[in-house]
């Protein structure tokens, strides 16, 4: 996943010296060079003030690299929260909150639902058509905006969980998963130019995904695809190379979202 996937191992909140460390975008003193005057900087650190005295803690940062050595430390950065004495965990999963931001103008600030499962650290995103993402431009009452944005999608979150419950309802044959996995890896590899196991993706790492239920499943897939580590074979030149992390934020989210869209297709299907 992004880098040590969660910031502690133990979850607890994150502090100030380690956000900087895991993203010092966070903390950029000015916007970029490029951006207009029009572009009102408001640096991250600040939002995560404002939501941490709302009782959202940071519990992972990570942000993107960038090619451009101009725009380090402006780069796309992804925090999540959790709301300290609010959602408590609803099985084996926490909600949460997903930030993305940037300052040199590839991001607004967005605000997405999330999933954390306990039992394998995974971070899932709850895709915009199930729980539509929050954007807030870098223009007017942003701090403000933020903050209503969250509790917004705090208040359609039990939507995710009505769904993750109803996945966890339904049982896939071994057949039925082996198209779930067809379908989750052609989100990341080109099936004309490599060629990936559907086994190799479906193998649980641990005993308690052995379970064939849509939601275990799906978190078996989204952690393979995310953290990679299966076999990747070059249909040209017939090498094969273990998949690395997806470490990019826009990747991760994206890929995020459209696992969960996929999961919940899979469910409608069944459910017709």
């Amino acid at each position: 996943m992004l880098r040590s996937f969660y910031g502690t191992k133990t979850q607890n909140p994150l502090d100030n010296d380690q956000l900087r460390r895991l993203a010092p975008s966070v903390f950029a003193a000015d916007k970029h060079e490029s951006r207009k005057d029009s572009y009102k900087f408001i640096p991250t650190i600040n939002i995560v003030e404002a939501l941490r005295n709302e009782g959202f803690l940071p519990v992972f940062a990570t942000e993107s690299r960038v090619r451009d050595v101009t725009k380090k430390g402006y780069a796309k950065h992804l925090l999540r929260f959790r709301q300290h004495d609010g959602f408590s965990t609803v099985g084996e999963v926490k909600p949460e909150i997903v930030l993305v931001n940037s300052h040199d103008g590839t991001s607004s600030y967005q605000l997405s639902a999330g999933l954390y499962r306990l039992v394998c650290s995974n971070g899932m995103i709850v895709s915009d058509g199930q729980i539509e993402a929050v954007r807030v431009r870098h223009s007017g009452d942003v701090v403000n905006n933020v903050i209503e944005g969250t509790y917004h999608v705090v208040s359609q979150t039990p939507k995710a969980l009505e769904q993750m419950e109803l996945m966890q309802g339904i049982d896939l044959s071994p057949a039925e998963r082996r198209i779930f996995a067809e379908a989750a890896k052609e989100l990341r590899w080109d099936a004309d130019e490599v060629a990936v196991d559907n086994d190799a993706l479906l193998l649980p790492r641990r005993t308690g995904d052995r379970a064939g239920d849509l939601f275990t499943t799906f978190n078996v897939l989204q952690e393979k695809v995310i953290r990679g580590g299966v076999n990747v074979m070059n249909k040209e030149t017939r090498r094969s190379h273990r998949a690395r992390e997806v470490k990019g934020v826009s990747e991760n989210v994206k890929l995020n979202k459209a696992l969960w869209t996929l999961a919940e297709e899979m469910r409608k299907l069944k459910a017709a």
